[in-house]
């Protein structure tokens, strides 16, 4: 069975308050939309598409245009994720696996998805749903169950006062069988606060759906507005460097230290505070690199020291 891939980006972007479409906001060095659909690749997609609007898909386009079997898909007029969600008909097959994710979520990891993949074959189910338990699950969708049995999910301007207290949320990342998706995104309706077509009211009209929770309520996380963007960079930034610490790399005072996804540090190096390393940096092996430094697509030698 072949895996598609739907990444949602047509978002108006309106709370961010830039000129710029947020998926194209940066975070440790790269964009939003590039961390999502990295994080879709070792699922081996067929093929990824990315759904716009008409105001961001040209630069969509030159992002899609640096990744294999990527294309963007316009919607013309935001009706909601489930009309998105219509747009791929016409580009995956019935019998397919499609996961569907939130182009403004660029802490969603890989393994999450390839974890999701194997439960929805081993389950036999239509669908699984992301969900996780958060601090502040405000302006997310609430997971209704009975007991442990799924039974909906209410969009935060639908929900009762009862249902607002609940804190497992919609995660917005979901894979289906094809089929059976296609065929109730046909039947559901915008009848709801918004007015739009909910992707999330296919859940009440498939056979099977299966939830499953991450326990890193991060990975979830999306961008709206800047003190968002920011929440998430110091995430991805205490990623990037708990990584390269257990490569074998001493950052001292590691909470001053900034580096971005693309640089590449050796072994036995050590970095003091306040450093930016930025762009393709290259440091070598044994290398210290002093207080204060900025090093932007810097090429370091092996035992080098800057201070």
């Amino acid at each position: 069975m072949e895996t598609y891939a739907v990444i949602l980006a047509g978002g108006q972007s309106r709370r961010i308050k830039s000129k710029l479409p947020k998926v194209f906001h940066r975070v440790s060095g790269k964009m939003m939309i590039e961390w999502v659909i990295e994080s879709t690749l070792p699922l081996k997609p067929k093929s990824i598409l990315i759904v716009g609007n008409s105001s961001n898909h040209i630069l969509l386009k030159k992002v899609a245009s640096r990744y294999p079997n990527t294309k963007v898909i316009v919607q013309e007029v935001p009706r909601g994720t489930g009309d998105a969600v219509r747009y791929a008909r016409g580009h995956v097959p019935g019998d397919a696996t499609l996961y569907v994710g939130s182009g403004d979520a660029p802490l969603i990891r890989s393994t999450t998805l390839l974890r999701m993949r194997k439960l929805l074959v081993e389950s036999g189910a239509d669908a699984v749903i992301l969900t996780a338990k958060v601090p502040d699950p405000t302006g997310y969708g609430r997971v209704i169950r009975e007991g442990n049995r799924f039974v909906k999910i209410v969009e935060h301007r639908d929900a009762s006062p009862e249902e607002l207290e609940i804190n497992e949320v919609n995660a917005g990342f979901y894979m289906f069988r094809a089929s059976p998706l296609f065929q109730a995104l046909e039947r559901i309706s915008p009848n709801n606060a918004q007015g739009e077509y909910y992707l999330t009211d296919v859940f009440l009209l498939l056979r099977k759906v299966v939830v499953f929770t991450t326990e890193d309520y991060e990975e979830i996380l999306g961008v709206n507005t800047r003190r968002q963007l920011a929440e998430v960079e110091r995430i991805m930034q205490r990623r990037i460097k708990e990584r390269w610490m257990d490569e074998g790399i001493t950052f001292i005072l590691p909470e001053t230290i900034y580096v971005e996804s693309s640089v590449s540090i050796g072994a036995d190096s050590v970095i003091y505070p306040n450093v930016a390393l930025l762009g393709k940096t290259r440091i070598g092996e044994n290398c210290v690199i002093g207080p204060g430094r900025v090093l932007r697509d810097e090429n370091v030698p092996d035992g080098s020291i800057l201070l």
